[in-house]
C-alpha cells in the first residue's frame, strides 16, 4: 500500500477532537467546564508523538539534514494559519473591537508573532485572570508558544538519545521528564504554567509512547522501518495492521477523560494534570480500534481542531467585550467559531498544505510583511503638551472632547503607570516606590488595591508627597482589597495575601485602600441580616484588622461609587454636541438613582464600608466621591461635564478630567495627615 492511500489512525484524531472540545467549554462556559483547560495538555501529548515520529524517519541523515527536515515540515504546518488568524483578528481588531483594546492587542500580538506569549509581561498576567478580562484577543496564543520554544530544544533531546539503545531511549525521556516535573512541582503556578521547561514532560510522555510503539512492534514482527505513525492533518496516518477487534479496555482511560473534562467541579491541578497526560499517553498505546475515538464526526473536528483552536478565542473576546453578557449571543458566537474554523480549514488549511515549499514561503512572508504593518498601525498616544492641556482645564469645543474621551479610552493601560514611579516588575500594575519625594517629608504611606489605584498614584503622589518620605504603591487588576473577589478564574486571595504580607512589612503610617468595588456588594446570603453573620462582612474585617495591625495611625478607604453602562461612555461627546438633555445622558448611562442596574449591590457595598469604618475605632476613614458626582436635585450621577468630557474611561478607570474632579478630595485628605 502507498504511502498516500494509507488510512489515518482516526482514533488519534478524535482523540484532538475531545481536545479541542475541552478546550471550547472552558473558555466558552468556564462555570461548567472548569477542567476543560487540559485539552491543551493532551495536545502537548500529541504534539510530542509528532515530534518523534517526524525525527525518527529522519534518523538515519545527517544531523543537519535531520534538523532541517523538522523545522521546515513543522513551520510549513504551523505558520501560514497562525499568521492569517493573526492578520484577521488585527483587521477585526481596528474595526470591530472596543477603541480601549487597542493598545493591549498591538503588544500581544508582537510577542503571538515572536511566540513569547507564554512570558508574562507582568505580576497580573495570569493566564484564568486573562481569561476573565478577555481584553487581550491573543491570550490562548501562549500554548503555541510553549510548543514552538519546544521545537527549539527537540531535536537536540533526540539526538542525544539517537546514541542510545532503544530501551536506554526511554529511560533517557523518563530521567529528563521527572526532572521537568520536579520544575513543574517546585515553582510558582505562574511560572510552571507557562514555562517550556515546566511543560517538557508532556511532550516527552508522547516521545515515549512513540518509543514504546517502535519496540512493541519490533519485537512482534522485527521491521522497526516499516513503523511510520504519524498524527498530524498534513500527513496521512498508517494503521498499524493489526486485528480490528474491539479493544474495550481503551474505554476505561478514555472515559476517565471526558468525565474529568465534563465535571462541573474544580479538581485540584496538583492531581488532575499528571493524570490526564498520563491518561492521553496510555490511551495513545491502545486506542487504535475504538470507536468512539475512530468516528469520524469526531476525527473531523480533530482535523478543523488548530483552526478552531486559533479561531475561537478573538470570536470570545468580542463577544465578552461588546455584548454584555448575553447567553444566547454566546451560543451564536460559539458556533460562529466552529462555522469560521470550517471555513478556514477547507478553502485556506487544505489550500496551502499542497503548495510546494517555495510558494508556502512566500506565503508566509507576505503574511509576516502585513501583519508587521498593521501591528505597527499608528494610532494616538497623548504627549506632555495633550497631558498639560487637560490638567489645566482648558475649555475646548464639542470636537475636542470627543477626540480627547476617545484618545482617553486608546491610552487609557498607558494613563495609569506613574512615570515616576519606580516599579519591581512591569508597569502599569504590581508593586512600585515612588521617586522625587519632598526631603522634609516624613510619613511613609502606602496606596494599594485594584487598577484604581494605579490610577489614583500619580495624583495621591502630587497631593500627599510633600509629606511622605516614601510612598509604595501596590495594585493588583480585578482584585479588592479586603475580600478575595469571587470574580471566575480570579486568584484574587494570592494577591489579598500579598497586600497583607507587603504591609506588615512596609508598616505604614498611613494607608490608603482604593479599590473599585467588585464582590463586596454581594446581598446578604440567605437567611442572613445581620453584619455579625455576614461572612462577607466578617472576611473584610478580618482583612481589615489584619491592615490595621501593621499601620501606625490611619487607614483612608475610598467608598463604592455606582458602576454605569461602560459601552455608552464613548458617545457622551457626541450626545452632548447633538444637544441631548444632560439628563437623558444620565438615563442612558444608567445612573439615574432610580435605574442603577448595580444599585442594590452599590448600596450593599456602601453599607459595608460604614460598618468597617465603625468597627475600626476611629482609625479608619471613608473616602467619599459620592458627594462629587451625586446631583441630589436631578437625583442622578454625572460622569461629565457640561462640554462631553468624560470622567470615566470605557474601562472606568478615572480620566485626566475625571482625576482633576476628584483631586479636591485628595487635596483634603493629604491635608490632614
Amino acid at each position: 500500500m502507498s504511502e498516500a492511500s494509507k488510512p489515518k489512525r482516526l482514533d488519534l484524531q478524535g482523540l484532538r477532537g475531545l481536545a479541542i472540545l475541552a478546550v471550547l467549554g472552558f473558555h466558552f462556559y468556564p462555570a461548567q467546564f472548569p477542567n476543560g483547560y487540559l485539552g491543551v495538555d493532551q495536545f502537548f501529548v500529541l504534539s510530542g508523538f509528532l515530534m518523534c515520529m517526524l525525527l525518527k524517519r529522519a534518523e538515519s541523515d545527517s544531523t543537519c539534514t535531520l534538523i532541517t527536515l523538522f523545522y521546515s515540515k513543522r513551520f510549513k504546518r504551523i505558520l501560514p494559519l497562525y499568521l492569517l488568524i493573526i492578520l484577521l483578528s488585527m483587521i477585526s481588531l481596528y474595526t470591530i473591537f472596543p477603541d480601549t483594546s487597542i493598545e493591549t492587542n498591538q503588544k500581544s500580538a508582537t510577542r503571538a508573532m515572536l511566540f513569547v506569549s507564554n512570558a508574562p509581561t507582568s505580576a497580573q498576567d495570569n493566564y484564568f485572570s486573562m481569561l476573565t478580562k478577555a481584553i487581550d484577543i491573543f491570550t490562548h496564543t501562549w500554548s503555541l508558544s510553549v510548543e514552538a520554544q519546544f521545537y527549539c530544544l527537540v531535536p537536540f533531546i533526540f539526538l542525544i538519545a539517537t546514541r542510545l539503545s532503544a530501551k536506554l531511549q526511554l529511560a533517557y525521556y523518563a530521567i529528563l521528564g521527572l526532572c521537568s516535573y520536579a520544575f513543574f512541582c517546585f515553582t510558582p503556578d505562574n511560572t510552571s504554567f507557562n514555562s517550556v521547561f515546566a511543560r517538557i514532560w508532556q511532550f516527552l510522555i508522547g516521545m515515549i509512547v512513540f518509543q514504546l510503539g517502535i519496540l512493541n512492534r519490533s519485537e512482534v514482527e522485527g521491521d522497526v522501518e516499516e513503523y511510520k505513525l504519524i498524527v498530524d492533518k498534513e500527513e496521512n496516518i498508517p494503521d498499524a495492521e493489526k486485528s480490528h477487534s474491539v479493544n474495550y479496555v481503551s474505554y476505561l482511560p478514555l472515559f476517565s477523560i471526558i468525565f474529568i473534562n465534563a465535571l462541573p467541579y474544580t479538581l485540584s491541578t496538583d492531581f488532575v494534570r499528571p493524570f490526564v497526560t498520563l491518561v492521553t499517553g496510555f490511551l495513545m498505546m491502545i486506542s487504535e480500534n475504538n470507536m468512539l475515538l475512530s468516528n469520524k464526526g469526531l476525527a473531523y473536528i480533530g482535523n478543523i481542531s488548530y483552526s478552531l483552536y486559533l479561531i475561537h478565542w478573538p470570536v470570545y473576546a468580542y463577544w465578552k467585550l461588546t455584548c454584555e453578557g448575553d447567553q444566547n449571543l454566546l451560543i451564536i458566537a460559539l458556533l460562529s467559531s466552529i462555522v469560521l474554523a470550517v471555513i478556514v480549514h477547507e478553502f485556506f488549511e487544505k489550500w496551502y498544505l499542497k503548495l510546494c515549499s517555495t510558494s508556502i514561503g512566500l506565503v508566509t512572508v507576505l503574511l509576516i510583511l502585513l501583519n508587521v504593518f498593521l501591528i505597527n498601525k499608528e494610532h494616538f498616544k497623548m504627549g506632555p503638551k495633550e497631558k498639560e492641556e487637560v490638567e489645566k482645564n482648558v475649555a475646548l469645543n464639542y470636537d475636542d472632547a470627543i477626540l480627547k474621551n476617545h484618545q482617553w479610552d486608546l491610552n487609557d493601560q498607558q494613563s495609569i503607570c506613574v512615570s515616576y514611579c519606580n516599579y519591581e516588575a512591569y508597569a502599569p500594575l504590581g508593586w512600585c516606590n515612588h521617586t522625587s519625594l519632598s526631603p522634609s517629608g516624613k510619613y511613609k504611606i502606602s496606596v494599594i488595591g485594584n487598577s484604581w489605584a494605579a490610577n489614583h498614584g500619580a495624583m495621591v503622589h502630587e497631593e500627599c508627597g510633600s509629606k511622605a518620605n516614601t510612598i509604595l504603591q501596590g495594585s493588583m487588576a480585578s482584585c479588592e482589597v479586603l475580600y478575595p473577589s469571587l470574580v471566575k478564574g480570579m486568584v484574587c486571595q494570592d494577591y489579598v495575601d500579598d497586600f497583607q504580607k507587603r504591609m506588615k512589612a512596609e508598616n505604614p503610617d498611613y494607608l490608603f485602600i482604593i479599590t473599585r468595588y467588585i464582590s463586596v456588594g454581594e446581598p446578604f446570603p440567605a437567611n442572613i441580616t445581620s453584619f455579625d453573620l455576614d461572612p462577607i462582612y466578617q472576611t473584610m474585617k478580618n482583612l481589615l484588622f489584619g491592615l490595621l495591625a501593621s499601620t501606625k495611625l490611619k487607614i483612608y478607604i475610598l467608598d463604592a461609587i455606582p458602576r454605569h453602562n461602560v459601552n455608552n461612555t464613548k458617545f457622551i461627546a457626541e450626545w452632548v454636541k447633538e444637544g441631548v438633555n444632560l439628563v437623558e445622558i444620565d438615563k442612558r448611562l444608567g445612573l439615574m438613582e432610580d435605574q442603577l442596574t448595580d444599585g442594590a449591590s452599590y448600596e450593599m457595598a456602601r453599607r459595608r464600608y460604614a460598618a468597617l469604618v465603625k468597627d475600626c475605632d476611629g482609625r479608619c476613614v471613608l473616602v467619599d466621591y459620592k458627594p462629587v458626582f451625586y446631583n441630589s436635585t436631578i437625583k442622578s450621577y454625572r460622569i461629565f461635564d457640561n462640554s462631553g468630557y468624560s470622567y470615566l474611561t470605557t474601562p472606568k478607570h478615572l480620566t485626566p478630567r475625571g482625576l482633576e474632579h476628584v483631586r479636591h478630595v485628595w487635596k483634603d485628605v493629604c491635608a490632614t495627615l
